[in-house]
């Protein structure tokens, strides 16, 4: 009872001294041999690869229906995955009775399933999903190819978006020849939109002709989405002529109507933007211009969600307006970004952000959160990276954070936040050849900072290659189980060689090797493709449609030499964690981890025990760990 009494002391003691700590698991000769160790001592929980489908030209697709048909090489797009597993593409076919021109053009399909045992969920020159309008088929005579749209939004219970041209009794060319219908995973497919449908909350306005839909739009398991519309006819004038729609089965929202009174801001009105809306369950988030007296390019950039407020929708952000709790600091003009998916189920909303007022060269960037008018800093410019600001190796040592890259970087459900990042160096100068500049990051729900790796670190399970730049060219995925996967180019140097690296890390299994150019198990032979879908693959409950939040991945492999192409599957899990109170990961149980357990307390933060409380129960399970992990 005294040494834990004593523990407890010197506990309280660094809880109230200590900085929060930092983990890294990428980085200089020691940092890649703690990698080697962590690779090889901790079984990964991830499966093996399935191939789903072979495209070369002779393998038979097994569609329903449809004999002797075999998918054309190089002619998918990217494929999507829910949280059974069950994927979804759209892709080319050809065999007896198949063409590609003219009316008669029935190549295209669009499937849902695995190896094996496809559905399909619409194809061209055959009738429409659930028969509505009664009688259509999907049909462009003149573009056969872009009959059927080939976006890829799926939602996490495996519903589907398809979308296309339509011909039949009542269809015009050029005005309703257009639609987008959700077909959920099991129930009867419904029509979404079809060109020139009634705007509701208007007087005969409509919408558009062209109501098909393109890769990346955020639909629900509802089968609902969100997007901005240029209006016509009705009651349309310059000054109303676009809206912003949810868009579902039966009755549609109108959420927003250009010229409407700004939420909050007498006098002004609002013009609803064209990008940036993002869906989330029911929770909306949007941007759009203010117009009115006062009002400049200074400060005409406003933010609206309808998370917070009972009814309509509140302004939670505008450029030029001082930060709350943020004394001094302002949102500079032009100044914010989203990545992925910003909006999480609890309302919370994530951007980058030029900061403005009391905010220098060296600090002006930010990731930030807000939920209910609450803002908090997730990363600033100027930090300290670890394994980066405090690496013995001159090329990384004293280099500080300086921004994250917006189309690779994204917050989970779970409140991990993974970038690829770039740093600079402390005085703020950019980091100038041979220097490395570039790393992959991940924030963890604690406040945690991870190095994941480095431009030029060695890649594990590559002997001989090392990571080029990390930002821009990785299509970043991240779940809610903890896992990131990234597709790294990398290079031999003294071979002169280079090639790809598709890799998954989480905080327990480590970084680790799932495939790499010049494996022969997706086609036979050596693959020179691996393809994620990326910044695209998101949908509209929080998740990721290239990797499920628990852990299923799909990707495209292809040997462009050959001619031959493969989709595939792998499950990517974190090992059980064998060391739970281990909470900063550095394999040891220790004054870190005590700091954050005592700083938890009463919270389910740190809970270790599973009662929901983090507590004396808790405590005494940290301190019987005590030391390295096994």
């Amino acid at each position: 009872m005294q040494t834990n009494h004593q523990r407890l002391t010197v506990g309280a003691f660094l809880k109230a001294s200590l900085a929060p700590s930092v983990a890294t698991t990428c980085g200089g000769a020691l940092a890649a041999s703690l990698v080697a160790l962590s690779v090889s001592t901790v079984a990964a929980a991830d499966g093996t690869w399935e191939i789903m489908a072979t495209a070369d030209g002779v393998s038979s697709a097994a569609l329903p229906g449809i004999k002797g048909a075999v998918w054309v090489p190089n002619q998918w797009n990217n494929p999507t995955i829910d949280s059974n597993g069950n994927v979804s593409f759209r892709g080319q076919i050809a065999g007896p009775g198949i063409t590609n021109t003219g009316a008669t053009a029935n190549h295209l399909v669009q499937v849902r399933g695995t190896a094996g045992a496809w559905t399909i969920v619409a194809r061209n020159n055959s009738g429409v999903p659930g028969d509505t309008p009664a009688g259509a088929i999907i049909s462009r005579t003149a573009s056969p190819n872009n009959s059927l749209v080939s976006a890829n939004n799926m939602t996490a219970n495996g519903g589907v978006l398809a979308s296309g041209y339509m011909t039949g009794t009542g269809i015009t060319a050029g005005t309703n020849d257009t639609a987008t219908w959700f077909v959920p995973a099991s129930g009867t497919p419904v029509l979404l939109a079809q060109g020139r449908d009634a705007c509701p909350g208007t007087a005969g306005a409509l919408l558009p002709a062209n109501m098909t839909v393109s890769s990346g739009l955020r639909v629900n398991d509802a089968g609902e989405y969100i997007s901005t519309f240029t209006l016509s006819g009705g009651d349309t004038v310059t000054a109303n002529n676009s809206a912003l729609l949810l868009i579902r089965s039966g009755a549609d929202q109108l959420i927003m109507r250009k010229g409407d009174p700004a939420p909050g801001l007498s006098g002004l009105t609002v013009t609803p933007g064209s990008f940036s809306q993002y869906l989330n369950g029911s929770n909306m988030a949007f941007t759009g211009t203010l117009v009115g007296t006062g009002v400049t390019t200074a400060n005409d950039a406003a933010y609206f969600t309808n998370v917070g407020v009972a009814s309509g929708v509140r302004m939670w952000a505008r450029e030029g307006d001082a930060i709350p709790g943020f004394k001094g600091l302002t949102f500079a003009t032009g100044s914010f970004s989203f990545s992925q998916r910003p909006l999480s189920a609890d309302g919370t909303i994530t951007f980058i952000t030029t900061l403005g007022g009391s905010a220098t060269s060296l600090n002006n960037t930010a990731v930030m959160t807000e939920n209910n008018g609450s803002f908090t800093i997730l990363i600033r410019k100027g930090d300290a990276i670890p394994g980066i600001t405090d690496s013995a190796d001159p090329n990384f040592s004293g280099k500080v954070f300086s921004t994250p890259s917006t189309s690779n970087a994204v917050r989970t459900s779970s409140g991990m936040y993974a970038f690829e990042g770039i740093f600079m160096n402390a005085d703020g100068s950019s980091i100038t050849s041979p220097a490395p500049a570039t790393y992959i990051g991940v924030r963890k729900a604690d406040g945690t900072m991870v190095t994941v790796c480095r431009q030029t670190d060695p890649v594990p399970g590559m002997s001989g290659f090392t990571f080029d730049s990390l930002s821009g060219s990785t299509s970043l995925c991240a779940a809610a189980n903890g896992v990131i996967v990234f597709n790294a180019n990398v290079s031999n140097a003294g071979a002169g060689t280079f090639g790809n690296a598709l890799m998954a890390w989480d905080a327990v299994g480590g970084l680790r090797l799932l495939a790499k150019t010049g494996d022969t198990n997706f086609t036979g032979t050596a693959v020179n493709q691996l393809t994620l879908i990326g910044s695209t693959g998101n949908n509209g409950n929080g998740s990721g449609a290239g990797l499920s939040d628990n852990g299923w991945l799909v990707i495209r492999a292809g040997d462009s030499a050959s001619g031959l192409y493969a989709i595939a599957r792998i499950r990517v899990e974190p090992p059980a964690n064998n060391c739970p109170a281990d909470f900063n990961d550095d394999g040891n149980v220790g004054a870190d981890d005590l700091a954050q357990l005592l700083s938890a307390w009463g919270t389910s933060a740190a809970d270790l025990d599973g009662d929901g409380d983090t507590g004396a129960s808790d405590l005494a399970i940290l301190l019987s760990s005590w030391g390295a992990c096994p």
